[in-house]
């Protein structure tokens, strides 16, 4: 589809146009970008992140919509152990989001704003879904020291890793053509940025204060640290499918599910697909 300029129409009335025209051409499909991850001290194991010493073993999983910090502490020990979740945190970049903070949990949402989760809790190794995994804890104040039993896991999800609509790439990013997951007989742009830990827009920490008494004065940390080592924008229908179960339901495909990633479902009119579109008709009529 080409929008041919009309030399009896003012530029206004064809910007107004041609954004309709885009709308009608871009809106009929949404796209998503997908992130992916490294881990500088933790490994890879089953699919997961995980790093072990002879206390605990602390394993990882992200994917979700917008990623989520969900991680398990399982108490490798015979006796239990304790966290103190006020000298430990979420640290996005550098900015350190609080696990635990002396007021009501209403009130301390206020001091994470977007990045605060509070859906259901993650457990490593299994995707978000309706129905899985049990609710965030309705109490007045969040619990400061957790208690660990010998031989057990304790489950936490509390924030988003990129609250954001999307990530915007450079206009003459690079991209390469796929076959499209959905439909082999037609191909698809793929939109990708690759990163090192040094270059990288995100690196999200792990910090936790951990101690084998109940008085702390044995405490550890444990400082586990991540970096976005890619991010790849397509076309929704790349991404995920929706197959026919013997129930006569749908069940949701998605087509690069990785507990070391996570995706975003982003606006139209941020996509790379709409801002050329877009950029090419200014050009076009700059002239």
């Amino acid at each position: 589809m080409k929008f041919k300029s009309n030399p009896k129409l003012s530029l206004e009335k064809r910007i107004v146009l041609m954004m309709a025209t885009m709308l009608l051409f871009v809106g009929c499909t949404s796209h998503v970008q997908l992130f992916e991850t490294k881990s500088t001290n933790s490994i890879l194991e089953n699919g997961l992140f995980v790093y072990e010493t002879d206390t605990i073993k602390i394993t990882y999983a992200f994917w979700a919509d917008k990623g989520i910090i969900s991680f398990s502490i399982y108490n490798k020990l015979e006796n239990p152990i304790y966290i103190d979740w006020k000298k430990s945190a979420f640290i996005d970049n550098s900015n350190k989001l609080n696990y635990w903070v002396d007021e009501e949990i209403n009130t301390s949402i206020s001091y994470n704003a977007n990045y605060f989760y509070n859906g259901p809790l993650l457990k490593a190794g299994y995707s978000i879904s309706e129905g899985v995994g049990m609710e965030v804890s309705k109490k007045l104040k969040a619990e400061r020291i957790t208690f660990i039993p010998p031989k057990s896991d304790y489950f936490r999800s509390d924030y988003y890793l990129f609250p954001y609509s999307s990530y915007e790439f450079d206009i003459d990013t690079e991209s390469t053509e796929e076959v499209r997951n959905d439909n082999q007989s037609k191909k698809t742009i793929i939109y990708i940025n690759n990163y090192s830990r040094k270059n990288s827009p995100l690196i999200f920490r792990n910090f936790l204060t951990i101690s084998k008494n109940e008085n702390f004065y044995d405490e550890f940390h444990i400082d586990n640290e991540f970096y976005l080592s890619s991010i790849r924008e397509m076309d929704i229908r790349h991404f995920e499918c929706k197959i026919k179960n013997g129930r006569g339901n749908y069940n949701q495909v998605y087509y690069y599910e990785n507990p070391t990633s996570f995706y975003l479902y982003i606006p139209v009119e941020e996509s790379m697909k709409y801002r050329k579109k877009l950029g090419s008709f200014f050009n076009q009529n700059s002239n």
